[in-house]
């Protein structure tokens, strides 16, 4: 896809600043990507994670404003405020009174403040460098950070049929599908109405944890999903006019 004519493939027209963020922007992804799979391993199920994630939507308007100088209004602010009451819902452990959060919703935070990052400075860039070539900025850093992991961790390569076939099913839709179509689409809408797209992930998986797994978050969780979700579409709400 890279290759074709009208694959975006191109660097001959790259200055300095323009590897200088792709540096920067491969290293936050490490950060960002290695988080959000330990979230999810340390989780009993993957869709609490996935409902978090909806923490990003928040940061980017947060750093839009900052660094973009973007505002909203008495609205926007509602939805801010719906999103991290639903985040902290989400996040209470219902199972045991010994903590108010769980690993996974630090981990989570930490992922989703640097995926925040890694949107404003895709935003920032991307009449510059195409979505091809940060889909593989992604995928060359990872491959990279994996390769080292497994050698100095000393992790075996041998991997199950059926695990295998997994991977490459997940491989092929995340890394590939899912950040071109996500790059791609900063080029034509605002962040901010592709993060809206985007809150809707935690209704897939889901239903996906429980096509797969058989098992639900609890209806306390749930409900927090819903009202974080609910917060990011009305703190978009502008958006969407």
């Amino acid at each position: 896809m890279a290759a074709h004519p009208k694959g975006g493939f191109s660097i001959k027209s790259f200055t300095r600043n323009d590897y200088r963020t792709l540096l920067l922007i491969g290293l936050i992804e490490l950060v960002a990507t290695s988080s959000f799979y330990a979230a999810i391993a340390v989780s009993p199920n993957p869709a609490i994670p996935s409902f978090l994630r909806n923490l990003e939507y928040l940061f980017v308007t947060v750093l839009g404003f900052i660094l973009l100088s973007e505002r909203f209004g008495k609205v926007a602010l509602t939805g801010a405020f719906l999103t991290l009451t639903g985040a902290f819902i989400i996040s209470l452990r219902t199972t045991s009174a010994d903590s108010f959060f769980t690993a996974a919703s630090g981990l989570m935070l930490l992922s989703t403040s640097f995926y925040a990052v890694r949107t404003i400075l895709a935003k920032k860039h991307i009449r510059d460098i195409s979505p091809v070539v940060l889909a593989i900025n992604r995928a060359v850093f990872l491959l990279l950070f994996a390769l080292v992991f497994m050698i100095f961790g000393k992790h075996s390569f041998s991997i199950p049929k059926i695990a295998f076939i997994n991977i490459v099913a997940g491989s092929f839709i995340g890394p590939f599908l899912t950040s071109i179509f996500q790059y791609s689409a900063l080029r034509y809408i605002a962040a901010s109405k592709s993060a809206i797209v985007q809150s809707t992930t935690g209704l897939f998986v889901l239903a996906g944890a429980f096509l797969i797994f058989g098992n639900l978050p609890t209806p306390v969780q749930i409900s927090g999903g819903i009202i974080t979700m609910a917060g990011v579409i009305l703190m978009m709400r502008k958006d969407l006019k």
